[in-house]
């Protein structure tokens, strides 16, 4: 045990100095710790990187094991801490683990590059520690982008135009043996249970039900029958679960569903192209991040409610 103290002493300590900074900002970015955030998605991640290596000898600075293991070391510790006390889900260590272990480690390739060549250690770098602090409240003062992006997804079903409207207009409610879950319904994006119209034409209501509660009210604002139908999406805000994942993405201020098409269309060999159009909208500083996971989610939704609606529509 003192031989592991006093080769590996002051990395044990660096490490822990940047479990304890990610925490930190975590919990003082509260509610701006999301995808929305530059600070904290792009920023905070790279001191990551640097944190634990500043405890570290130039001569272990020179092995890669050093420099790009260590910062990994370091985020795992901090992501495990985050989902055991429940400062974040599963879903959302997921979604950051991603550009915090790409960017940690561009963080201490540089720390490295900059060090390597220096006689001695520049104390003055733990001045990094409070750009975060004051980046933060900068970017909230600037104005995030907003725009408008759209997922499809498309089946052919063998069966009459009227017995698909019949089954997407309103939905009966889904047993869970015909609804093949995926990983996102493991990490907790709740499935949908039914969904009930108290008007079949424009101007009605149609109530999409969730696990856990989470209810979307939609209201019909297109109405073709057995060709087109349009709601637009209000997520009933007092239905939103208590977990964390739902708490940011629907009850934040940078996603917003807008509308969802169903449209059918006759193929020339007698089966029917049934389209499921969403519409949502991203407001932040790092649309493309939101889109990629905004995209993969509904999409794999897509599919699976899709899936339920050809299976019911063609199994007699």
């Amino acid at each position: 045990m003192k031989r592991i103290q006093e080769k590996y002493g002051l990395l044990i300590i660096g490490i822990i100095i940047g479990i304890v900074y990610a925490v930190l900002t975590r919990i003082v970015f509260g509610d701006k710790a999301t995808l929305a955030s530059i600070t904290y998605l792009f920023v905070i991640p790279t001191i990551l990187g640097i944190i634990p290596l500043m405890f570290v000898d130039k001569d272990k600075l020179r092995a890669y094991k050093t420099f790009i293991f260590v910062p990994w070391l370091t985020l795992g510790c901090f992501f495990t801490t985050l989902y055991l006390f429940g400062i974040e889900d599963f879903l959302c260590v997921v979604i950051l683990a991603a550009p915090f272990f790409i960017l940690a480690t561009i963080g201490s390739l540089i720390y490295v590059l900059f060090q390597i060549n220096q006689e001695k250690k520049n104390n003055k770098l733990f001045s990094i520690l409070i750009i975060p602090f004051l980046l933060g409240p900068i970017e909230n003062m600037v104005k995030s982008p907003s725009k408008i992006y759209e997922v499809k997804s498309e089946v052919e079903i063998n069966a009459t135009p009227k017995k698909i409207w019949d089954n997407i207009v309103e939905v009966k409610t889904i047993d869970p043996k015909e609804y093949n879950m995926g990983i996102f319904n493991e990490m907790g994006i709740p499935r949908p249970l039914n969904a009930q119209v108290n008007w079949k034409g424009l101007g009605g209501q149609r109530i999409g039900n969730f696990e856990n509660g989470l209810k979307f009210i939609e209201a019909i604002t297109v109405y073709e029958e057995n060709k087109k139908v349009s709601f637009n999406i209000t997520v009933d805000n007092s239905s939103v679960a208590d977990e964390i994942f739902e708490r940011h993405v629907l009850n934040g201020n940078y996603f917003r569903f807008v509308d969802a098409t169903y449209q059918l269309k006759q193929t020339n060999y007698g089966k029917v192209k049934l389209s499921l159009t969403t519409k949502y909208l991203l407001t932040s500083k790092i649309n493309f991040y939101g889109k990629f996971w905004g995209d993969l989610m509904l999409k794999d939704f897509q599919d699976r409610l899709l899936a339920v609606i050809e299976n019911r529509c063609e199994n007699k």
